[in-house]
């Protein structure tokens, strides 16, 4: 399903100019990388890839990939798959509904689903996602975000960002608990090139979410960001 969303979004866009908006992707290098409040690089830098279709009609597709580097399992690559519509409304923010997939390349037992819904301002977005089968388990999960940002300079801006999982049910073998992550930093641009430092924080209530996970604890930390748009 996945698959074909991708493609018909990639289609609309070379379709012709009437079709597509824009297209953007970017390169990283990432001092650590945590998703959600889970470690997939064990503290180690991994370098990252982004690439994205918006049509002017609202549908979107894209993709992210980061190295993997998680405890338990081989060296591999993390990548989610999305395509949504976005609408914005005549007066106020825009919304969005969506589908995602999380792949692990070398541990598929891991894969799981999502579909989404938010709503989006100038400064302040929303997203809440659900998973019928959260990292490879029949556990069901429900995530929510807050996203916001504002400019300080031209090429110098704040964001944040706070989620919070929690589980809709329970799996024989696996504990598992809610947990909120949160973000703040500052990011600078010059010219194609930015750079962010960012403070990750979590809070977890202690559980095994599926057999490669590992046990998953609070923390905090400094990550740094250098990437490239193109």
């Amino acid at each position: 399903m996945r698959r074909c969303r991708f493609a018909l979004a990639l289609a609309c866009c070379l379709a012709g100019g009437n079709a597509c908006a824009q297209a953007s992707g970017s390169v990283s290098l990432v001092s650590d990388y945590n998703y959600r409040g889970v470690g997939y690089s064990k503290g180690d830098p991994v370098a990252q890839f982004n690439l994205s279709f918006d049509t002017r009609s609202g549908f979107y597709a894209g993709t992210f990939a980061s190295q993997l580097k998680m405890s338990g399992t081989p060296r591999g690559v993390y990548a989610i798959g999305y395509a949504g519509y976005a609408r914005r409304m005549s007066a106020g923010p825009s919304w969005e509904v969506g589908a995602s997939n999380h792949t692990f390349s070398s541990m598929s037992a891991l894969n799981y689903r999502e579909v989404y819904a938010g709503l989006g301002g100038d400064r302040l977005s929303g997203r809440v996602s659900y998973s019928p089968a959260y990292l490879g388990t029949s556990m069901r999960t429900v995530y929510g975000e807050l996203n916001g940002g504002v400019a300080l300079t031209d090429d110098v801006g704040l964001f944040a960002r706070v989620g919070y999982l929690r589980p809709l049910s329970t799996v024989p073998r696996y504990t598992s608990g809610a947990r909120a992550d949160a973000r703040i930093g500052v990011s600078m641009s010059i010219e194609a090139w930015k750079v962010q430092a960012a403070w990750d924080a979590l809070h977890a209530e202690r559980g095994a979410y599926a057999r490669s996970s590992g046990s998953i604890g609070s923390r905090n930390g400094l990550v740094l960001t250098v990437g490239r748009s193109f």
